[in-house]
């Protein structure tokens, strides 16, 4: 090889390495993979000059490829009962209706250890006191594989365990024991630093205070509320909350500063500096972002020892290589795509932007020089951003930069409380003079994010918004030398193609989607530019996901009844800004019983503006190509203290000539008030016995049942019950569509392929 091809080989290596892993992440088989990698070292070791570059690539990819087998592929454990022990790892992280979530390591399954890091979540009947990170606890648990996203678009709950080292899932508390451990286990000696750290900041600070600064020194997800995360978000600063390069920035310029006070000299700031962000890199329970930063920083360090100085470029390249190699997962999570957007925005758009203009004074200089980084590092995030948050923040540029120097400046007050813990008096200076500019902080994000126009809701990003950054980024770049002309003609067909590819796109067709969303129920129907919602889940967040990242807006959403698995996902639309212009509820819904949860949420649906009207027998809701009809309840015939169920909304939805009969949670003894011929059934109470009787079933006579539940069992009951009739169910297809065409439908399930139609 050229001396020059030698000079630019990290660069390519990292970009074929990245493609093999994406690669390697669907192979089924590693040993044709492996075979690869040995004829490509082959070719290195016999090729010279060019051959052996471009063999040096091809065996990257080999590489990536095996790795990413290898990383999407672990051998598991069996699932099933066992009796589970383990060390907590982890801080006990509240979650949905109660559920209780952490990190186990040091794991046996009825006595045998395991290698793997499991997943534990748990609904416990009353929180033991003595549960708290670092003690061992047994119990008998469900073991389970962790399974990817069954609905379009939706959360990757095995690629987003994997991207943190854990491969295995566990629910249950059956029969506890908690005892200290007795064998010692980094991770949970750590995890147990953090909590006991995390209480004395709170005692000194107060809790709320407090969980800033454990949030921001030690990624505690606890410590900040979801409402301050969400407004954080809305401002485009959310990355202040997780530990990431930012604030191993912080304490890296601290440590520097005072080195450099005592005279230390190369090596030896390498020595200290590699001691300390490993102790803190274990400290934050070894972040993904924490090791990239601190590796970043290091070999920067090691770089000035040997005095081979690199470009960033290379810096970069060669801290994406090694981490790709130690969790080649990473290559798919927001994190890992943000930190290195950020810091490639800064090393190849930052230097060009920066020699625009020179300012003659040093002041004004230094804030160009601050400005034309915040916009480097902007546009280096601004796929990412787009494809994973469907945001652009209007002001993040502006509020970036100003911002950047008050979290510096609350980080190392943070940092100086807690080396002044064991001081009294002193920590309780130190503590409230924290306390109270967390406050001011927090207070100024909470009245900047309450603007309306703050930040832009798009769509999510496609391959047409990658082409138009890439047009931008090119334009931008420093390694490209272009003429001012041709810099100014990608500049402005870059942005005209960004913007067009993610504003609302216009739906055509018709369509009705029903989530799958465990024992809840969620649905979209979407009839050319008209959405309908039917339901709302649980809020798990599945439909105001998919509304978000498609950038729908519900012309209605309907409730057929305000049980919680129905209607708790209103507040997942509120949290993620989604206007609800009106919401139909069935007549009498209020009169029944509804937990106070559900009525808060219907106040803050009227606060809101939302429109909230009543539905009954005959009422109807005029769609593009049909209308819904209301088959039950019944106007004047709802008691008062009933079973919302009783009283569920029953549904006839007439599209281009089909009909689908949508029968919520109706109760078995009324269910023959809604029984008229349909071509498709959403069968009532998730497949209840007590509903969708044999009679039901003869009058509707459908030739498709769509079933949404959380379990097998309760599929196999159904389809042992009506074994004429195709069962779509949610548990084993994930996400159900039907699509409407004049005279007929077709049905596909998300988990497999199209299973025809009528």
């Amino acid at each position: 090889m050229t001396k020059r091809e030698r000079a630019w080989l990290l660069p390519p290596m990292a970009v074929f390495l990245s493609a093999g892993i994406l690669l390697g992440r669907n192979a089924e088989h590693i040993l044709p993979l492996l075979a690869g990698c040995a004829l490509c070292a082959a070719a290195v070791i016999i090729g010279k000059n060019r051959t052996r570059f471009i063999a040096l690539l091809a065996l990257s990819a080999c590489i990536g490829a095996a790795a990413g087998q290898l990383a999407w592929h672990p051998v598991l454990p069996e699932e099933g009962l066992y009796r589970v022990s383990g060390i907590v790892s982890d801080e006990l992280r509240p979650g949905n209706s109660e559920q209780y979530r952490t990190v186990l390591t040091g794991v046996t399954l009825d006595g045998d250890p395991v290698s793997d890091r499991f997943y534990w979540s748990f609904y416990p009947s009353e929180m033991p006191e003595e549960l708290i990170p670092g003690v061992r606890v047994e119990f008998t648990g469900n073991v389970y594989h962790p399974s990817g996203p069954s609905n379009p678009g939706g959360y990757d709950f095995r690629e987003d365990l994997l991207r943190r080292n854990i491969t295995m899932g566990v629910s249950g508390f059956g029969n506890p024991e908690i005892t200290p451990s007795s064998s010692f286990s980094l991770q949970g000696t750590t995890a147990y630093l953090r909590y006991r750290i995390t209480l004395s900041l709170k005692e000194v600070m107060g809790d709320e205070a407090g969980g800033y600064a454990a949030t921001m020194l030690f990624g505690i997800r606890t410590g900040v509320s979801g409402e301050d995360r969400a407004a954080f978000a809305k401002l485009g600063i959310a990355h202040v909350l997780a530990v990431s390069g930012f604030h191993v920035g912080v304490l890296v310029a601290g440590l520097a500063a005072l080195l450099k006070i005592f005279g230390a000299g190369p090596r030896m700031r390498f020595m200290i500096s590699a001691a300390i962000l490993a102790l803190y890199t274990l400290l934050c329970g070894m972040s993904q972002p924490v090791i990239r930063a601190s590796l970043l920083v290091l070999l920067g360090l090691y770089g000035r020892i040997l005095k081979r100085p690199r470009t960033g470029l290379h810096l970069l390249s060669s801290c994406w290589i090694l981490m790709l190699l130690l969790s080649p997962v990473q290559i798919t999570g927001a994190s890992f795509l943000l930190s290195f957007g950020a810091m490639y925005g800064l090393v190849l758009i930052t230097p060009f932007l920066s020699r625009l203009f020179r300012p003659s004074r040093p002041v004004t200089r230094r804030l160009w020089d601050i400005l034309t980084a915040g916009i480097g590092a902007q546009l280096g995030v601004l796929l990412p951003e787009l494809y994973f948050f469907q945001t652009l923040p209007v002001l993040s540029l502006l509020i970036n930069v100003p911002f950047s120097f008050v979290i510096t400046f609350m980080i190392s007050i943070y940092w100086m409380i807690l080396i002044f813990l064991p001081i009294p008096g002193l920590n309780v200076m130190l503590g409230y003079a924290g306390a109270k500019i967390t406050e001011l902080v927090t207070n100024t994000v909470h009245v900047l994010s309450s603007a309306s126009w703050i930040s832009l809701w798009t769509r999510a990003s496609t391959l047409l918004t990658c082409l138009g950054v890439l047009l931008l980024f090119i334009s931008l770049c420093s390694l490209f030398r272009l003429k001012a002309h041709s810099r100014l003609i990608l500049l402005t067909a870059g942005l005209a193609v960004t913007v067009l590819s993610v504003l609302p796109a216009h739906h055509t067709g018709t369509e009705y989607i029903q989530f799958s969303v465990g024992s809840a129920d969620a649905a979209l129907l979407l009839d050319e530019d008209t959405a309908v919602v039917i339901d709302t889940g649980n809020g798990d967040g599945v439909l105001s996901g998919y509304l978000h990242r498609k950038r729908i807006t519900p012309d209605a959403v309907i409730l057929t009844h305000l049980h919680s698995d129905h209607a708790y996902g209103i507040a997942d639309l509120l949290d993620d800004g989604i206007p609800i212009r009106v919401c139909y509820l069935p007549e009498g819904a209020e009169k029944c019983v509804v937990h106070p949860t559900v009525t808060e949420l219907l106040d803050r649906l009227r606060a809101s503006g939302t429109e909230i009207r009543t539905l009954s027998r005959g009422d109807t809701i005029p769609l593009p190509s049909g209308e819904i009809t209301v088959l039950w309840p019944e106007e004047g015939h709802v008691r008062s203290g009933q079973d919302p169920n009783m009283y569920s909304l029953a549904m006839r939805i007439r599209l281009h000539g089909v009909t689908m009969l949508q029968a919520g949670d109706l109760d078995g003894r009324y269910e023959m008030y809604a029984a008229e011929q349909a071509d498709v059934l959403k069968i009532a109470h998730h497949g209840s016995a007590s509903s969708s009787s044999e009679e039901f079933i003869s009058a509707v006579s459908p030739q498709l049942i769509l079933l949404s539940c959380s379990g097998m069992n309760r599929v196999a009951d159904v389809r042992e019950r009506i074994t004429d009739i195709p069962v779509f169910a949610t548990p084993d297809g994930g996400a159900l569509t039907v699509r409407f065409s004049d005279g007929g439908f077709s049905a596909e399930t998300f988990l497999s392929a199209p299973e025809g139609g009528v």
